[in-house]
């Protein structure tokens, strides 16, 4: 009977052990600032279509994979994912929009002034919130 109990409790600690998605979290946060950091550095370094385009193409690339890892991680429940980390996403998810938000405030002028790059920069946004949508 004891045998049958530690065993027992054994399964559950790694089954619960298993379950924790920290390092699918990390994984996602990771290449989510990258890419995040790498469409506002586009558009700071070009303000115009061709560097929204360029934003573009460079989040079109790593979107797959993006929501790949985005969708390991946003239906875990919070016995997987560590309060502690659950923390750090939202700091980590917030500090990387507000960048974005820096982006498009210091190149608002620019953008508004060309039709066409206020236009792909609206469509480039949308596209970026509504994939990570929870």
């Amino acid at each position: 009977m004891r045998k049958l109990i530690l065993f027992m409790g054994l399964v559950c600690c790694l089954t619960f052990t298993g379950c924790n998605k920290d390092a699918e979290v990390d994984a996602f946060l990771t290449e989510f600032e990258a890419t995040t950091a790498d469409i506002a550095k586009k558009i700071d370094d070009n303000p115009s279509a061709a560097g929204v385009d360029e934003a573009q193409k460079a989040f079109t690339a790593k979107k797959s994979t993006l929501v790949t890892k985005f969708d390991a991680i946003k239906s875990a429940r919070s016995f997987q994912v560590s309060e502690a980390k659950q923390k750090e996403m939202m700091d980590r998810v917030v500090k990387s929009a507000s960048a974005l938000t820096e982006t498009a405030r210091k190149n608002a002028m620019k953008l508004a002034s060309d039709p066409e790059a206020i236009s792909k920069f609206q469509a480039l946004m949308k596209d970026y919130g509504e994939t990570f949508k929870m």
